[in-house]
């Protein structure tokens, strides 16, 4: 781990710690956002982590912002960081936007989504919708990536100028579809992409940071399940001395530790290049994980698991919702089923062996 990392995390599990107690998150369900802590959060500038020092931020790499989105997993903190350190700041900073104070929502957020942007006489016009937008009533700005010409541009909005639609997905998070119903902007909310910002690697990248978010809910329950095991007797011992929760706890254990090398090996991947191939397989194996985990965790606690209560469901509720969202498993498997069998039978053994 790296000074920089180490130093991140660090802090950033302080804070969560304070902040997010199992009362704190279950008082910010029903919609899934704590002010206090995102103000913490800003205030310490880890909503810029993965900018650079010189526009301002800590130049964490992606490696370092998976870190800590791991964390915000493993505490089920109640605030879109993933979104703004990870994907909304990145593309404001590579089309030389400004980064608004507060929060951020992005999109598209799944890869079938698109906006078109045109131009007009005082500016551009959006026009679209996106669906699975975070928190679109508690940020700041909506920023998306859009096409005109077959060109990708990026585009900063106010969400009050937005038609927003919005429901709470499985872990009591806010997701909205979100309409630009031909929403006016301004040359200042408007740029042109850069090379290397463009569909595809927004998807990944938000692909990524959600497998991030999902490997800390995987530590977290299987913390839990390890504890309660430890705790909870059965004929006179406890459970977790009896072989077949012992091979269960393994199973779990496995899981977590195969769905965050990974995702850290397509973290590493990506800070090097293009890594689609890596994400996918990075949010297809914490998709596979979730299911496996979710079904022990609740296995081993029995009926104290489902209880609003006690603090398993923070992580389940969140796991579940997750691997639907930035591309379901299904979705990924598809892409890489198309780049294994794109370069031909003699290019299956290469990619399967490949190295960073």
């Amino acid at each position: 781990m790296s000074e920089l990392r180490e130093m991140l995390v660090e802090s950033l599990e302080r804070v969560f710690q304070d902040q997010c107690s199992a009362e704190q998150v279950q008082a910010a369900d029903q919609g899934g956002f704590d002010q206090s802590l995102w103000t913490i959060i800003e205030k310490l500038g880890f909503n810029l982590a993965g900018v650079t020092e010189e526009q301002g931020g800590a130049g964490a790499t992606l490696s370092d912002q998976v870190a800590l989105l791991r964390l915000a997993g493993r505490y089920s903190a109640p605030i879109p960081l993933a979104e703004t350190m990870m994907v909304g700041s990145w593309l404001l900073t590579e089309a030389g936007l400004d980064i608004p104070a507060g929060a951020l929502a992005t999109g598209p957020t799944t890869p079938q989504e698109a906006l078109q942007i045109s131009r007009t006489a005082e500016g551009y016009r959006l026009s679209g919708s996106l669906t699975r937008i975070s928190s679109p009533d508690r940020v700041s700005r909506i920023v998306v990536l859009a096409e005109l010409d077959q060109q990708a541009y990026v585009a900063s909005v106010d969400p009050a100028s937005c038609e927003v639609e919005t429901v709470l997905n499985l872990a009591g998070e806010t997701r909205a579809t979100v309409s630009f119903d031909r929403v006016s902007l301004s040359e200042a909310q408007v740029a042109a992409a850069p090379a290397g910002v463009d569909s595809a690697t927004l998807a990944q990248r938000s692909a990524l940071a959600r497998a991030a978010l999902m490997t800390g809910a995987l530590e977290r329950a299987l913390q839990l399940a390890l504890d309660y095991a430890r705790e909870r007797k059965q004929f006179g011992r406890s459970i977790s001395k009896f072989q077949a929760v012992q091979q269960q706890l393994a199973i779990f254990a496995a899981e977590v530790v195969a769905a965050k090398a990974m995702t850290d090996q397509a973290a590493a991947a990506m800070d090097l290049g293009p890594a689609g191939n890596a994400v996918a397989a990075a949010k297809i194996r914490a998709g596979q994980a979730a299911g496996v985990a979710t079904r022990i965790a609740h296995q081993i606690h029995g009926a104290m698991g489902f209880t609003q209560e006690y603090p398993l469901h923070h992580a389940t509720r969140r796991l579940w919702a997750w691997r639907d969202e930035n591309g379901s498993e299904r979705y990924w498997s598809h892409q890489l089923g198309l780049a294994v069998t794109a370069g031909g039978a003699e290019n299956v053994w290469p990619m399967i062996t490949g190295t960073l």
